[in-house]
């Protein structure tokens, strides 16, 4: 199967919410084969056919929902109603919905965050963790983002067209939001394409070629979520994410944390700092960076194969395993 493809048996459908929401989710995999979350990236990312190919068709259950007003869910691009409470009962709606009693949960970036708020307040529907380049929400990740190796200057520039050009980190931010809501259609489109490239610029991805009206309005949609959910700490902040790991910690929950080795979106410290308050966190250092690719899709791969097999030797055994493994 190509990644860049969902695969045959992909089931489509839309959860509808009980605040007038429309969550779109796919569903591959045995119905009957062993529970898998994946939360998407972004915030404003949605789910991409890739992340299915992490796992084996003929073993894993797999579910992967398109956050509110991302991707395929509707309202497109709202940011009302749109909160991390919001996004926490949306998971619990679908995975009653589906009648899956505990599920694994995947998450990178920004999903790696709301996969340990989830955790934290729904503990009993979760078997595993496993995070891959983990954000933790707080203003300092979002300096080092619109700071890191002047990958922010294109953002600058584009909020510099609008005369409220302020200096620093903080202040691209401040100025991108306030167009990317406020904004003239056009300065909209503008702002949101040169966040765009500055996001491409920090990945190290080539610039991206000139869109169709759809995909700009895309891009604009995914950068105004993004933007609701990072001028509020995404809703966590950094304390509070942090206390949420430590209580997971707590009650012994395997978890794996994988992280590029040259991640210059989400620090390499930010894995050291979720392992210190999860102790028996498995945490893994990967050549590379922040995306999912190459040496990092293989160790996705991997960590779910191992957590898998590892969370139905605990439910026979009736006992969790403590062990950690750090690999350096």
């Amino acid at each position: 199967m190509p990644a860049s493809a969902w695969p045959d048996d992909t089931i489509r459908f839309d959860l509808r919410t009980l605040d007038a929401h429309r969550l779109h989710v796919r569903q591959c995999g045995p119905q009957h084969g062993e529970p898998w979350l994946v939360l998407h990236g972004g915030p404003g990312s949605g789910c991409q056919p890739a992340m299915a190919a992490w796992f084996d068709p003929l073993r894993h259950r797999v579910v992967l929902p398109d956050q509110r007003g991302t991707g395929h869910s509707a309202p497109a691009g709202t940011r009302r109603r749109n909160t991390v409470p919001a996004l926490l009962a949306d998971l619990e709606q679908l995975r009653t919905a589906l009648g899956i009693e505990r599920w694994g949960v995947v998450g990178g970036s920004w999903g790696a965050a709301l996969a340990l708020a989830y955790a934290d307040r729904f503990p009993e529907a979760v078997s595993a963790l496993v995070l891959r380049g983990t954000f933790l929400t707080g203003f300092d990740d979002v300096q080092a983002l619109f700071n890191a190796r002047g990958a922010g200057r294109e953002l600058l520039r584009g909020a510099r067209r609008t005369g409220q050009g302020l200096p620093g980190a903080r202040g691209r931010l401040v100025v991108a939001s306030r167009v990317l809501q406020r904004g003239t259609p056009v300065q909209k489109l503008n702002i949101a394409a040169q966040w765009q490239q500055a996001e491409r610029r920090l990945l190290r991805l080539p610039p991206a070629r000139r869109a169709r009206p759809a995909q700009q309005m895309a891009t604009l949609r995914k950068y105004q979520i993004q933007a609701h959910y990072l001028m509020r700490r995404a809703g966590l902040g950094k304390p509070a994410l942090l206390a949420a790991a430590a209580r997971i910690g707590a009650r012994g929950l395997p978890v794996t944390l994988l992280h590029g080795q040259d991640d210059n979106v989400c620090r390499p410290a930010n894995a050291r700092r979720v392992q210190a308050v999860i102790p028996q966190a498995r945490l893994v250092w990967v050549p590379g960076g922040h995306l999912a690719v190459g040496e990092m899709a293989q160790a996705l791969r991997a960590a779910i194969r191992s957590a898998g097999g590892s969370v139905a030797a605990r439910q026979a055994a009736g006992f969790v395993d403590l062990a950690v493994d750090r690999v350096a």
